[in-house]
């Protein structure tokens, strides 16, 4: 097991680690916001069973009320709901059944928290150390700057200057002094689903041996604690940097 994640193990099983890890990845529980326009247009459209402008106007919305297999096709293509007064229809008769109020609060809903997560995780890099632009980055022979880059800039630079192959951006791509950082930060509540293919992005950065800079992946949750798993094996017979974000600065 590398040694930081040996630290991480200390650090969960000694130190009062959900405390200090709700400082960067904060529980939220707040709703969706809405404006009260649209939610009285919806209201209004609702009551007067105007089913065509209702779909429209949910459908604009980032969140539909109730999960359906249907809604991803009318999003892309308004033109079919006119065109499928049935399907319109069965998905309205469920919305009417809904009511208005729980129609509201299933737009409203808040995201879930590992949706949310990689947000919280930027918006603490941000705070902690100084995001530059790409000339700045590599000019930097001092202290600790992360890159300040679009989604595709940063690939190219990890790629065409870091030599390390990847398909998508890194959660945090840094530098201290002549060395470079690149890294997933996950925090997951749970070993499969989306979240067990997170663990295998992590896990995949963190052990490429391609190119010039450290990989690391960022790990924070219940793999720490669930020791007969197959992730948690994968951990502990794993020589890659995999540590709890709360030791990030000392790495």
């Amino acid at each position: 097991m590398n040694v930081w994640s040996q630290k991480t193990l200390e650090l969960v099983a000694i130190e009062n680690y959900l405390d200090q890890l709700q400082r960067i990845y904060s529980h939220n529980e707040g709703e969706r916001e809405v404006g009260d326009a649209v939610v009285e247009s919806i209201r209004t459209l609702f009551n007067n069973r105007d089913e065509v402008a209702l779909m429209n106007q949910l459908l604009e919305l980032e969140k539909f009320p109730y999960k359906d297999s249907y809604i991803g096709f009318l999003r892309k293509d308004r033109t079919a709901i006119e065109r499928n007064p049935e399907t319109v229809r069965r998905i309205c008769d469920r919305l009417y059944a809904m009511g208005i109020d729980n129609v509201i609060s299933g737009f409203k809903q808040a995201k879930e928290a590992n949706t949310r997560r990689g947000n919280q995780f930027g918006d603490w890099i941000r705070q902690s150390y100084r995001a530059v632009e790409l000339d700045e980055f590599l000019a930097s022979t001092t202290g600790i700057v992360t890159l300040k880059a679009t989604e595709l800039v940063a690939k190219d630079f990890c790629n065409r200057h870091l030599h390390v192959g990847i398909t998508k951006r890194p959660d945090i791509v840094a530098r201290s002094g002549d060395r470079f950082v690149i890294g997933e930060a996950k925090f997951l509540s749970a070993m499969g689903g989306n979240q067990g293919r997170a663990f295998d992005d992590g896990i995949k950065l963190a052990t490429n041996s391609d190119g010039n800079a450290y990989k690391i992946f960022i790990l924070d949750g219940v793999h720490w604690i669930e020791r007969g798993s197959e992730q948690y094996k994968r951990i502990e017979h794993s020589t890659a940097a995999i540590f709890s974000v709360l030791l990030l600065n000392d790495f």
